[in-house]
């Protein structure tokens, strides 16, 4: 699928494939425990071994994803809000890369 979409771009462009990352983790311990979902964002064409190495700096820090807690009396709610939540934030973080692979 890559090697069609490639052929239709014009030339002197390229496919550039993105890797997103996202892991719960603590941002802050002085201030009562907050916790967030970094985003870190990385190029595809960089090698697994390159990449996973944390002094390779290959990931770079997109956004911090809130990590909420729901009060909605419904329990089985929760996990449903929470992933709305996510996939909005997604969508306002994301929007340039939208933006660049609809014009280019």
């Amino acid at each position: 699928m890559a090697w069609r979409m490639q052929s239709k771009l014009p030339p002197g462009t390229m496919l550039c494939g993105i890797i997103l990352s996202s892991d719960k983790t603590h941002i802050m311990n002085m201030c009562g425990g907050k916790v967030a979902h970094p985003l870190l964002i990385s190029l595809a064409n960089i090698k697994m071994a390159m990449r996973n190495k944390a002094s390779s700096h290959a990931f770079l820090l997109n956004a911090l994803m809130p990590v909420v807690e729901f009060i909605h009396p419904v329990h089985r709610m929760h996990s449903v809000l929470e992933a709305r939540l996510f996939h909005k934030c997604l969508d306002i973080v994301l929007q340039p890369l939208k933006v660049a692979a609809q014009i280019g």
